[in-house]
């Protein structure tokens, strides 16, 4: 399947590592400039940039930019436009995501998520459209949000799991509004997923979280990459204000 992205400019928000990194490779692997966004890994953001010139002679730059920061994420598309021409894609991948109890969050944490989380994609959808509609092109967009928007997670992480489920109304309010521009917005909810981030989990008490897996794996952050790069291309023309159950049949949704 030609899936018309040679060429094409992307922002990938938290690119530098997971399911992130993933993500700027697999759309690198389609020909696509990728500008890798990181607020605290810059090392690692390099070593995305390196890996994607060595292994698919594409060009990808490192941008720093911390989602709290409405002018940073503003920023970012001045500084990839400026390298690479026009952001044609964005993927809001970035994501904070503190963990325990109920009783444990205060308050200043639940807002630090939803800047993050909710603020910051907001901000990037909201400017990425701007300029789309401003020069007359279309483009895409595709948000990184959870399984745990429907489900809520067993290992507590109320606040992520709030925020990612106003990033899903978000894509379809968003998706609405601008379908007439030829501007698509879509939505992968990834369930479990080899990362940094659950790897403490997965090592402790992996047999019970297959048991919630119908496909009886965990997802590797290519699985996710794979989905996300048919949405950002022409093969998912016809695709808009969907969410993609990625969760290998938790969610069946």
């Amino acid at each position: 399947m030609n899936m018309n992205l040679t060429g094409k400019v992307a922002l990938v928000t938290g690119g530098s590592r997971g399911i992130g990194a993933a993500i700027c490779r697999g759309l690198a692997a389609e020909g696509v400039r990728v500008g890798v966004n990181y607020a605290h890994s810059p090392d690692k953001a390099e070593g995305v940039v390196t890996g994607i010139a060595r292994d698919f002679v594409v060009e990808a730059v490192a941008l720093r930019g911390n989602l709290e920061k409405s002018e940073e994420v503003v920023a970012l598309f001045d500084a990839l436009e400026e390298r690479f021409g026009p952001v044609d894609i964005l993927v809001n991948n970035a994501a904070y995501c503190p963990g325990g109890p109920l009783a444990s969050y205060s308050v200043e944490e639940w807002e630090k998520t939803f800047r993050i989380n909710v603020t910051g994609t907001f901000v990037a959808c909201q400017e990425h459209v701007r300029r789309l509609q401003a020069s007359g092109r279309k483009g895409k967009i595709v948000n990184i949000v959870s399984q745990a928007a429907f489900l809520g997670s067993t290992s507590g992480h109320l606040p992520y799991d709030s925020s990612k489920g106003a990033v899903v109304s978000m894509t379809r309010a968003i998706a609405r509004e601008v379908a007439k521009s030829g501007i698509t917005v879509n939505a992968v909810a990834p369930g479990l997923v080899k990362t940094e981030m659950v790897a403490a989990n997965l090592a402790t008490k992996l047999d019970f979280y297959l048991s919630r897996i119908p496909l009886n794996r965990i997802a590797e952050p290519e699985d996710i990459a794979n989905a996300v790069t048919f949405l950002a291309s022409s093969a998912a023309d016809y695709m808009t204000g969907t969410t993609l159950d990625l969760t290998g049949g938790m969610l069946m949704r």
